[in-house]
C-alpha cells in the first residue's frame, strides 16, 4: 500500500506528535510504502535520516501533485491533525481527485477541545474544517474514549488505533529513604493539562503530603505564561517545599528523572492519547491520571495506578488513596510494565494496515 503521511510538525519534542508521529511512520514504513511530507521549513537530522521524509525544501508548492510518483496518487493519505491551515491546499485536491484519507484528530473533536477557543474552531468548522472532516474516508480515533467524546455526528466512520511506544528494560534507581516523589512530563499548559486543579489539590493537601514525604516535581516548556501563574499559586500558599515547576528535560536527564520517579501524575482535562504517560507506564512508574486523559480506564483495568476526574475533590481523593497505598506501588510498577506493552508500535503497524486495507476494500 501506498501511503502519503501530511503534517505540520515543529520539531519541538515537548509536543506530543513531535515524537509520536514520527514514530508511527517509521513502524509503518515496514509495512508499507510510506511518503512523509512535512509541510513547512522544518526537520530533524533523524527525519531525514529515515529516507522518507521530506518537506518544503525538498518539494516547494505544497501541493499532492508535485510529489514524485506513486504519492501524487497514492493509495491513501493520512492528515496527523485537523486544524491546520497548511493542510488545506492538499486537503482540497484529495477531495476533488477523490483520494481517500484519513484524519487523526488528536482530541480536538471532543466536546471538551471545541468548547476551548469556541468561536475560533466554529468559525473554521464553518467555512473549511466541517466538509474536510465529513468527506473523509474515516477518522482515526487514538483511544474509544476519544471516540466516545467526540460523537458521530463528524463523521460515521471511524477506527481507534493508539498511540504507541518502544518497549524500555530499565531498572528503576530509586532511593532508599521514605520520600514519595510523583514526577509530571509535558508541556506547562494551565487548561489542557489541568496542572491548576492539580496545584489547588496540593495546597489543600500539604499537610498530609508533608507527612508522607511525598513531592511532585513538573517538567516542561512554558505555555501562555502558566508557569508564573502556577508558581504565584505555589508560593502564595508556602509549598514550594512541595511542588516545583521546572525546564524541560530530555534523553538522559529524562529517562534518570523517570527512573528515580515513584508515580507519574497527569490530571488533563483533555487529551488525545498523551505519549508523557504512555512513557511514563514503560518505566514501570504507577500513575495518578484523570479521565481526560483517555487513559483511566485501562490504569484503572491493568491496576497500574489510581484515578480520577480533572475537579479539586476527585484529585484530592485520588491523592489520599495513593498515599495510603505505598505498599502496593511494587505491584502497581509491574502492572504499568504490563500495561505498556500493549502499545507496542510494530504491533500497531500490523493493526493499522489492516485497517486501512479494509477501508480501501469498502470505499
Amino acid at each position: 500500500m501506498n501511503i502519503l503521511f501530511i503534517s505540520n510538525l515543529t520539531g519541538n519534542m515537548w509536543a506530543g506528535p513531535n515524537n509520536s508521529v514520527p514514530a508511527q511512520i517509521l513502524a509503518q514504513s515496514k509495512i508499507d510504502n510510506v511518503f512523509w511530507y512535512n509541510v513547512n521549513y522544518n526537520k530533524k537530522k533523524e527525519w531525514v535520516e529515515t529516507g522518507f521524509f521530506f518537506n518544503f525544501d525538498d518539494y516547494p508548492g505544497n501541493s499532492i501533485f508535485k510529489l514524485p510518483d506513486p504519492f501524487s496518487r497514492p493509495d491513501l493519505v493520512i492528515f496527523e491533525g485537523i486544524y491546520e491551515y497548511k493542510f488545506s491546499k492538499i486537503a482540497l485536491e484529495v477531495q476533488k481527485y477523490n483520494i481517500p484519507y484519513i484524519l487523526i484528530p488528536r482530541s480536538q473533536l471532543t466536546k471538551n477541545a471545541q468548547s476551548h477557543k469556541r468561536i475560533k474552531k466554529k468559525v473554521g468548522n464553518l467555512i473549511f474544517f466541517k466538509k474536510f472532516i465529513k468527506n473523509a474516508t474515516a477518522i482515526q480515533y487514538l483511544t474509544q474514549k476519544e471516540l466516545n467524546e467526540s460523537g458521530m455526528d463528524w463523521n460515521k466512520s471511524c477506527i481507534v488505533i493508539p498511540n504507541g511506544i518502544n518497549q524500555k528494560n530499565i531498572n528503576s534507581i530509586k532511593s532508599d529513604d521514605a520520600s514519595i516523589k510523583g514526577i509530571y512530563i509535558g508541556r506547562i499548559e494551565i487548561y489542557q493539562k489541568g496542572l491548576d486543579v492539580l496545584v489547588e489539590a496540593c495546597i489543600e493537601m500539604q499537610n498530609e503530603m508533608r507527612k508522607q514525604k511525598c513531592t511532585i516535581d513538573l517538567y516542561g516548556p512554558d505555555r501562555d505564561g502558566a508557569k508564573e501563574k502556577l508558581m504565584k499559586m505555589i508560593s502564595e500558599a508556602g509549598i514550594q517545599d512541595l511542588i516545583s515547576i521546572n525546564d524541560g528535560i530530555f534523553d538522559l536527564e529524562k529517562e534518570r528523572v523517570q527512573r528515580e520517579a515513584d508515580f507519574f501524575i497527569m490530571t488533563s482535562r483533555f487529551e488525545g492519547h498523551p505519549m508523557g504517560l504512555i512513557e511514563a507506564l514503560s518505566y514501570g512508574l504507577p500513575s495518578l491520571v484523570s479521565a481526560g486523559t483517555n487513559m483511566a480506564d485501562e490504569v484503572k483495568l491493568y491496576n497500574a495506578g489510581w484515578t480520577c476526574e480533572s475537579k479539586l475533590e476527585s484529585i484530592k481523593s485520588s491523592i489520599i488513596e495513593m498515599l495510603s497505598e505505598v505498599d502496593k506501588f511494587e505491584e502497581k510498577s509491574v502492572n504499568a510494565l504490563k500495561l505498556s506493552s500493549i502499545y507496542n508500535w510494530e504491533k500497531i503497524a500490523s493493526v493499522s494496515h489492516e485497517e486501512y486495507s479494509n477501508l480501501l476494500k469498502g470505499k
